[in-house]
């Protein structure tokens, strides 16, 4: 997959993750093996361990390892925070040497629903969501 199309294809699934678990619930099915989670694994299920990301909140910051071995074909392009409300947080992008760890900082007082994205050169999208 060429880098250009990768980006596309990364930014449309960040979209149709802001827009919301309404609309992913009432699509539900045009969402498999598109968007990947825990429970839905899809053809990915052997590999799943490795791209359902690890998060851990303290003092504020989101924290978000995903555990995934990094080599120069196969690696973690990027992690995403996306808040309740649809809204983009952050995003940290990786290479091939970089460690798949991110820091993000909540804003203050947050409470509520945080989609966090693993997008895997290979492995295609990953999401976890958490409450805060």
């Amino acid at each position: 997959m060429n880098r250009r199309h990768f980006i596309s294809t990364a930014t449309l699934g960040t979209a149709a993750l802001a827009l919301g678990s309404q609309a992913a619930q009432a699509s539900e099915e045009s969402y498999q093996n598109v968007v990947f989670d825990a429970q839905n694994p899809g053809h990915w299920k052997a590999v799943e361990s490795l791209h359902v990301p690890d998060t851990e909140i303290k003092d504020g910051k989101l924290h978000i390892h995903t555990p995934h071995p990094m080599s120069e074909a196969h690696y973690i392009v990027s992690h995403t925070v996306v808040l309740k409300d649809g809204k983009s947080l952050d995003r940290k992008t990786f290479n091939w040497k970089d460690k798949p760890t991110s820091e993000h900082t909540l804003p203050e007082g947050y409470k509520g629903l945080v989609r966090v994205t693993s997008t895997c050169n290979l492995h295609d999208f990953w999401v976890k969501e958490i409450n805060v």
